[in-house]
């Protein structure tokens, strides 16, 4: 086994290129590469070997955020980690960021690593490129969970105080938070219209008390044509830290055939047998 992992770690390194480098999180091995896209290198790495699950990070976040997930689901998947352009290792071009350009880096390094389709697990930041995705990109994806993501900028999606807490953008310091933070200030913006054009299925997440309004998540979920609604009871924004036995659990969850039963049609069946008319 130990020498088949080694051949394998091999042929991984052969087709991410020679900028690969071997590296281990939690006994488990993988790799860490960059790609090149038209105006940036993306970093991203690669552990274990099955189905490939990408995970897609928030924002001001990394694949580094992402690290104590690994072991807990390498076992499952092949578990593909990335830095969006602005964050973590990636670089940062000085055109303004956008989850557009943001989502073609994501469909440009699923193109690199060949796989026919992806699961993809994507919160926050990571939540709006998968609702992306999955109206611009569909047939690279098998399914989706999304956590904690917002079509719109303003209080008809986020509440007010944190609308007004990233519009102080321009106070940041750090040139690279400022421009994070400015992203979610102005961005995103897209039509309610556009969910129902997301074709794959998808579990829907969110916190009882997240940073995504209930009424914006009910919204999006009713849009979307295959959904089903996970809302975590006494959970901030912050699910990978508070919830992260859910979270993992779900993950693991996209494997198995999508489901919603619906009980109005249960009952119609029911009501068949028990009345004539």
């Amino acid at each position: 086994m130990k020498k088949m992992t080694i051949w394998l770690l091999g042929c991984l390194l052969m087709v991410l290129g020679i900028n690969a480098q071997e590296i281990t999180i939690d006994g488990i091995k993988g790799m860490r590469a960059y790609l090149e896209v038209p105006d940036a290198k993306i970093n991203y790495e690669v552990f274990g070997e099955g189905e490939p699950l990408l995970i897609l990070h928030g924002n001001g976040g990394s694949a580094s955020s992402r690290h104590k997930m690994v072991s807990l689901l390498a076992d499952d998947f092949q578990v593909i980690l990335m830095d969006s352009r602005c964050h973590g290792r990636s670089t940062c071009p000085p055109t303004e960021l956008t989850y557009q350009a943001m989502a073609e880096d994501v469909n440009a390094l699923m193109e690199h690593l060949g796989h026919e389709n992806y699961r993809i697990w994507g919160h926050s930041d990571g939540g709006i490129l998968g609702l992306i995705l999955g109206y611009r990109f569909p047939s690279r994806i098998n399914s989706m969970l999304i956590s904690g993501a917002n079509l719109r900028p303003d209080s008809t999606a986020l509440h007010p105080e944190l609308v007004a807490f990233v519009g102080r953008y321009d106070e940041i310091e750090d040139p690279t938070m400022r421009k994070q933070i400015k992203l979610m200030a102005f961005h995103p913006n897209i039509p309610i219209q556009k969910m129902k054009e997301v074709k794959v299925p998808v579990v829907l997440m969110v916190g009882d008390r997240d940073a995504v309004t209930m009424e914006h998540t009910l919204e999006i979920f009713n849009a979307l044509p295959q959904a089903n609604l996970c809302m975590l009871p006494g959970t901030s924004h912050f699910i990978a830290n508070e919830r992260l036995d859910q979270l993992i659990y779900w993950i693991k969850q996209l494997k198995q055939p999508f489901r919603s039963p619906d009980t109005v049609s249960i009952a119609k069946e029911v009501a068949k047998m028990l009345f004539k008319k």
